[in-house]
């Protein structure tokens, strides 16, 4: 083993028993407008002038002063990425090392997750890698409830503490159909909201797991629910944005691309939220959250699959072409961009001054929110989907390798990984001293002490300037004062078939199944 490629202490859950291994090396990231990660890292341009817009006022006070109904709060992590701006923040203290509460598993054979190779972006052989219920679905947390979808086609309510199963609520377009449950639920007032790929957003009792109204989308719904002042928000796969009221009344709709698989942001009386068009070209658009009239767009040179976040006057998204954008939500400039080596479906979380994310160049980062420097980036074994959730110390993410991770968020070294039998593609939810992810294998893991306490907050807090260190990080990690772009041109999108099929629930879907 060389100095490239470090011991790491990893913990193998395989619902029982423990075992180390080594990762991978990191390269290093470039930028400019390649659609590969060059060796080098050599600096690329960037616009100086706006690069200190991003990430830079309030404080946690404030930050806890905009709490609403559907935001994060004691125990709760009650919709994808925590709240309705996909912060994927709290001010919480999750495990500090592996130990597993309990595992549960989603059971009944389900449809198969197809993954591709990255060479062809095509199906190895046309054979299914998986031949369980995958748990694509993110966790929601709420009244020491964890509630999950599996591509089974149920919606699962498990008891946070013991992992027990509370009831099973089964989507489908017939009596003896179950349809996939990738979006991740929604959980406000005593109902759980979530999409299926039955081309409905289900409304369910909470506590009984009873239905409550199904609203009829016009295309399979692989988007979260987006909860905001009693609307919900969310997109089909056939490009149309809805918005529903809690009695499950259509507010407005608009066709606003070929397919929306990004899960909406919604601040300020806005909805934010990316496009996937069959010619392979994409955008953030923004609609006003009252009536769904467009009110301006945000360019990308690709597909945008990814889930906007918007912090201090800033969107940050990822696309197709392996490119982190952050853009001025105000005049749709850029402030800068990043080139990460791989797409970007990751949500990126921005937090005191700093950007995370993780893309399909195997590496997760973490980039100063004023201009895309890095600060440090971390190497798995394997491409990321995972959304990261992050708290005051660590940062939680999964991969495609099997595993989930916890990286020191100052450092980026890494504090533990824990391994499951399958890709880790659900994002994690967060609760004090304890964190909860979907996997692969059809199960779903608590880490830590799900028993309770004080949990996250509304969105996360504002402030310090992150600025890097410029050291080399241990344990894979590395760190320094590499630049983004200030200047995206255009590039086509790659021809990338894996998490498309991953989305569509079939090897067939999705628009460019033919490659």
């Amino acid at each position: 083993m060389d100095d490239q490629q470090p011991w790491r202490r990893r913990t193998l859950l395989r619902h029982a028993g423990t075992s180390a291994l080594a990762l991978a090396t990191l390269g290093a990231a470039g930028t400019g407008a390649a659609s590969t990660v060059p060796e080098s890292g050599a600096p690329g341009d960037r616009s100086d002038d706006q690069s200190g817009r991003a990430g830079a006022d309030s404080g946690p006070s404030a930050a806890l002063a905009l709490q609403s109904t559907g935001s994060a709060g004691p125990t709760r992590w009650p919709q994808f990425q925590a709240d309705p701006v996909n912060s994927g923040f709290t001010d919480a203290l999750g495990p500090a090392e592996a130990s597993t509460a309990w595992t549960f598993d989603t059971g009944s054979t389900g449809r198969a997750t197809v993954t591709a190779t990255a060479a062809t972006g095509t199906p190895a052989g046309g054979v299914s890698d998986d031949p369980t219920d995958n748990v694509v679905s993110s966790p929601a947390v709420a009244d020491g409830t964890v509630y999950v979808g599996s591509n089974d086609g149920h919606l699962y309510a498990i008891d946070a503490a013991s992992g027990e199963e509370e009831w099973a609520y089964g989507t489908g377009s017939g009596p003896d159909s179950r349809e996939e449950v990738m979006s991740s639920p929604a959980v406000v007032d005593g109902t759980v909201y979530v999409g299926s790929h039955d081309s409905r957003l289900h409304a369910v009792d909470a506590d009984s797991g009873e239905a409550e109204w199904t609203f009829e989308t016009d295309g399979a719904v692989f988007a979260s629910p987006t909860y905001r002042d009693g609307t919900l928000y969310v997109g089909s796969q056939a490009g149309t944005m809805y918005a529903v009221d809690t009695a499950g009344e259509e507010v407005w709709s608009a066709s606003v691309a070929d397919r929306v698989d990004s899960t909406a942001a919604v601040i300020d009386g806005t909805v934010y939220v990316g496009r996937w068009n069959g010619d392979r070209t994409g955008s953030v658009v923004a609609l006003d959250a009252a009536s769904g009239e467009e009110i301006r767009t945000y360019a990308a040179r690709g597909e945008v699959a990814c889930s906007p976040t918007v912090r201090d006057g800033v969107v940050y998204f990822g696309d197709y072409t392996g490119v982190i954008y952050a853009v001025d939500t105000g005049t749709a400039e850029l402030v800068w961009g990043r080139q990460l080596g791989g797409p970007v479906l990751s949500s990126p979380v921005a937090v005191e001054g700093t950007v995370y994310v993780g893309s399909f160049g195997e590496s997760f980062w973490a980039l100063d929110a004023a201009n895309g420097d890095i600060e440090w980036s971390y190497a798995t074994g394997g491409r990321i989907y995972s959304s990261p959730a992050v708290t005051d110390d660590t940062v939680y993410v999964g991969s495609q390798d099997a595993s989930l991770y916890a990286i020191d968020r100052e450092s980026g070294q890494e504090r533990f990984a824990v391994e499951t039998d399958g890709d880790v593609l659900s994002s994690p939810a967060v609760t004090a001293g304890a964190v909860f992810v979907g996997s692969s294998d059809s199960f779903v893991y608590a880490l830590g002490d799900p028993s309770g306490g004080e949990s996250v907050s509304a969105t996360p807090p504002g402030g310090s300037d992150g600025s890097p260190s410029g050291t080399d990080g241990p344990d894979g990690t590395t760190s320094g004062d590499g630049p983004g772009f200030g200047a995206v041109g255009a590039l086509t999108g790659l021809g990338l078939g894996a998490w498309r099929r991953v989305r569509a629930g079939s090897p067939e879907a999705g628009p460019d199944a033919d490659d």
